[in-house]
């Protein structure tokens, strides 16, 4: 069985290529030979091409039994997402429901992003983020082609990706490396949504199965974690002590002028002397207080760690049934060539 792997040589491709290289002819898909440079040093050789243009995507995947995108488009200056990456996005979507085999399975990895305020309570219900809107409309652009070419498309909601290849778990390695007492800034029993890159390979072989059908996924580690066990799980010599998240509140009047002056105090500050006296003291009154936790916060920077992901909610949606034990299969896991020493 042939498994590509389109966007291989980012860090989620990288780590699911190694994986998989054992357990089927994985070919990873750059559109480069330097992004293909460290796989093809670890004797995995990768197809050089670009899956949004319909002449490469025809030659490159016409012998592909299972799909695997990984990609996520974005403009290289500004980081975000524009007309142009929206339509890259979708051509690679779409040619991979045409050039594959007719019998080929694709599998599209979205994000716990894409359920946007339903996990994320600080996100407003009606002014979304733009990565947000972009990972829904691709998993229309999934749905879409699956009933026009007859072919199974799964799509993974993934929660927040660990494994060694991967920058959260290197950060949070960072986190505990030193000797202190660590103040988390989390509920310890509130689920982390967190997807270690170990069960989502188990995931795609599930997938495999006829029994499984076209659908949209909710993936985490099986069983769910909470925050109290990543921690643990990756801790050495640190004492934790978890306390409460602050979660962010709905944005008054008082810190809408704020930010329009923080932003544009040059031309903005003179327009304050103007304002009535009442309102002035109210926006002295929250300059004061953000200059205050300001300072605060620099004094505890040394050992609290916060992240907007500690609030969130556990993800909603279906679950993939069968789901090997994430702890157990962590523990069978080599991943020695991405550790640092």
């Amino acid at each position: 069985m042939k498994i590509a792997i389109i966007g291989a040589n980012g860090n989620v491709g990288t780590e699911l290529s190694y994986l998989l290289k054992n357990e089927c002819e994985i070919i990873p898909i750059v559109r480069n030979r330097v992004g293909g440079a460290f796989l093809e040093h670890q004797g995995i050789k990768c197809r050089i091409g670009d899956i949004a243009n319909s002449e490469s995507a025809k030659k490159i995947l016409s012998d592909i039994d299972v799909v695997i995108n990984s990609t996520w488009i974005s403009d290289r200056f500004s980081g975000s997402q524009n007309q142009t990456s929206r339509l890259i996005g979708k051509n690679i979507i779409e040619n991979c429901f045409k050039y594959t085999k007719q019998d080929a399975k694709i599998i599209y990895l979205s994000t716990v992003r894409a359920f946007s305020n339903k996990v994320d309570p600080t996100t407003s219900k009606y002014w979304q983020p733009r990565y947000d809107v972009e990972k829904r409309f691709l998993e229309k652009v999934m749905k879409k082609n699956l009933k026009k070419y007859k072919k199974k498309g799964i799509v993974f909601r993934c929660g927040h990706v660990f494994g060694e290849g991967q920058p959260n778990t290197k950060e949070i390695r960072k986190q505990l490396s030193k000797k202190e007492k660590l103040i988390i800034e989390a509920n310890p029993n509130d689920a982390s949504n967190i997807l270690h890159i170990i069960t989502l390979k188990d995931a795609i072989f599930k997938c495999l199965d006829k029994k499984i059908k076209s659908n949209t996924y909710s993936l985490v580690n099986n069983p769910q974690w909470t925050w109290k066990e990543i921690y643990e799980f990756y801790n050495q010599s640190a004492e934790l002590e978890f306390v409460p998240p602050t979660i962010k509140t709905k944005i008054n009047l008082n810190q809408i002028i704020f930010k329009i002056l923080k932003g544009k105090r040059k031309y903005l500050i003179p327009i304050l002397y103007h304002f009535p006296r009442k309102f002035e003291s109210r926006v002295i009154k929250e300059l004061s207080i953000r200059k205050y936790k300001s300072e605060i916060n620099k004094l505890e920077l040394k050992n609290k760690i916060s992240s907007g992901n500690f609030v969130y909610f556990e993800i909603p949606g279906i679950k993939l049934p069968n789901l090997l034990n994430t702890r157990e299969e962590l523990k069978k896991y080599d991943s020695s060539i991405f550790k640092i020493k």
